[in-house]
């Protein structure tokens, strides 16, 4: 037994009237007060509004332990205890006292990234969780990489509302000269300002609303594609000096996303479900107008008591509404091919390819994974995670977005199934001190890596590697 419950079972004895009294129906035990001990970075009311006991009410040992639970989950918090005191001279109250021990609320670090697509990356962070010990969260964040470089500042009050409702503003600035290592060179700057809501749904699903302001250039590189010089410079307000197409921009984008984890474990899980459906459109009016729906669904369930079974499923979709807008902004494509999507493949170089024969990327975006993962030595099962996949998925051009191979034949990367590129091996990931090592090794089932057209040709990698590292 619980040793909570223990405790609690051994006070509700003391308190029960004797044996041989009348009794016309079971006592209760009611809380009086309830009193923090250890705080001292915290205010009071920041610890109350996560307790669903309270003062004045019958003592619920279900409530109690879900507000137990609520004060662990926040950030600046290490551990909960919970005990009782009788209060003198009365038979049916206790007191509850809640034993803080509290966890450093400011953090600051740094960190990189290792990919084919996005090659090494560097990114600095300070974070407060608990602002003056209001419980309200500041974060500065910059990301740096050979073609990309971020900086966001933002702010989190997670009780504007006493209903427990959030909200979050965050600026932020993002400049890069192409969206992979592979793709034709763009140069976009994007500045954004965003006012978000964010509502909880119970304990394992939130909702969030918001409202993004972007502010958008985009300016085509030395060596450009024709599908970039048309976007350029038919859409927002282009200019051409020289040879140099440009573009601005102003767009109001609203978005609304829908989250769900039930994970038992944020690092190697073996079961739960978590997912996430993300809708964003241009408010009409914006001198850019488009819309996308993502769907991302992880699930993991225990096999035969040491086997784990994970199931992977993305959905993307976008397009353009209105007459002023000619397709999906290029910035917002997706991207098929490599450890995210269909492993055995080069990373990010699946589906349609811009005048020049570099990956464009596309409107839709299909992708599945499935992995068996084997039994481990009980030590190694924290850190360590070795199993078979089998991958299917794509990006498909549904837009008017004119491709063209090198003869000037036109080229169709709409959906079909039979496009759908397949892949099967061995993965592993493994924790290491100073982040997530994963490691693949694929073969291509269905692939036409030598295709007559280049621009329909499959670009193999079997094996892969990505890496996160924080320091």
């Amino acid at each position: 037994m619980d040793s909570r419950y223990f405790r609690l079972l051994t006070l509700f004895l003391m308190l029960t009237p004797c044996v041989g009294e009348a009794q016309t129906e079971s006592a209760r035990i009611y809380v009086r007060q309830i009193h923090f001990k250890g705080v001292t970075r915290i205010n009071d009311n920041v610890l109350r509004r996560e307790l669903l006991q309270l003062e004045g009410t019958y003592l619920n040992t279900t409530a109690l332990e879900q507000s137990r639970l609520q004060l662990e989950q926040l950030a600046y918090i290490e551990r909960v205890a919970v005990s009782f005191e009788p209060v003198e001279n009365v038979r049916d109250q206790v007191d509850i006292v809640i034993t803080i021990t509290e966890a450093p609320a400011r953090r600051y670090g740094g960190g990189g990234a290792y990919s084919e697509s996005q090659r090494g990356s560097l990114n600095g962070y300070f974070t407060n969780e608990n602002i003056f010990g209001t419980g309200q969260r500041f974060s500065a964040r910059v990301d740096g990489s050979e073609f990309r470089n971020v900086a966001e500042l933002s702010h989190t009050d997670p009780y504007v509302r006493s209903d427990r409702v959030s909200r979050t503003v965050t600026v932020s600035s993002r400049q890069s000269d192409k969206f992979t290592a592979d793709t034709t060179e763009l140069e976009a700057d994007l500045a954004t300002a965003r006012l978000e809501y964010g509502f909880r749904i119970g304990e394992s699903q939130a909702i969030s609303l918001g409202l993004a302001l972007h502010g958008v250039d985009l300016t085509t590189g030395a060596l450009v594609s024709d599908q970039f010089i048309d976007w350029v410079g038919n859409n927002g307000n282009p200019s051409l000096q020289g040879t140099v197409v440009s573009t601005d921009f102003l767009v109001a984008e609203l978005r609304l996303r829908w989250r769900q984890d039930t994970r038992n474990k944020l690092v190697f899980p073996d079961s739960g479900v978590q997912q996430s459906l993300t809708f964003r459109a241009a408010v009409p009016g914006s001198e850019v107008e488009y819309y996308a729906v993502d769907y991302g669904l992880t699930k993991y369930w225990p096999l035969n008591g040491r086997w784990t079974a994970r199931f992977g499923a993305n959905l993307g979709f976008g397009a353009k509404y209105g007459s002023d807008t000619t397709s999906l902004p290029p910035y917002l494509n997706w991207f098929a091919g490599g450890p995210n999507s269909v492993r055995g493949y080069r990373e990010n170089r699946l589906g349609p390819r811009d005048s020049l024969g570099n990956p464009y990327g596309g409107n839709l975006f299909v992708s599945g994974q499935f992995e068996l993962m084997m039994p481990l030595p009980e030590t190694w099962t924290e850190r360590m995670r070795i199993g078979f996949f089998y991958d299917l998925g794509n990006v498909f051009s549904t837009e008017s977005v004119s491709f063209l191979d090198d003869g000037g034949q036109s080229l169709d990367y709409d959906f079909e199934f039979s496009r759908l590129r397949q892949s099967a091996g061995i993965a592993a990931q493994i924790l290491l001190p100073i982040g997530v090592l994963r490691l693949s090794y694929g073969v291509p089932l269905n692939a036409e890596d030598d295709h007559p057209n280049r621009f329909l040709r499959d670009d193999i990698e079997r094996f892969q590697i990505t890496v996160g590292v924080d320091f």
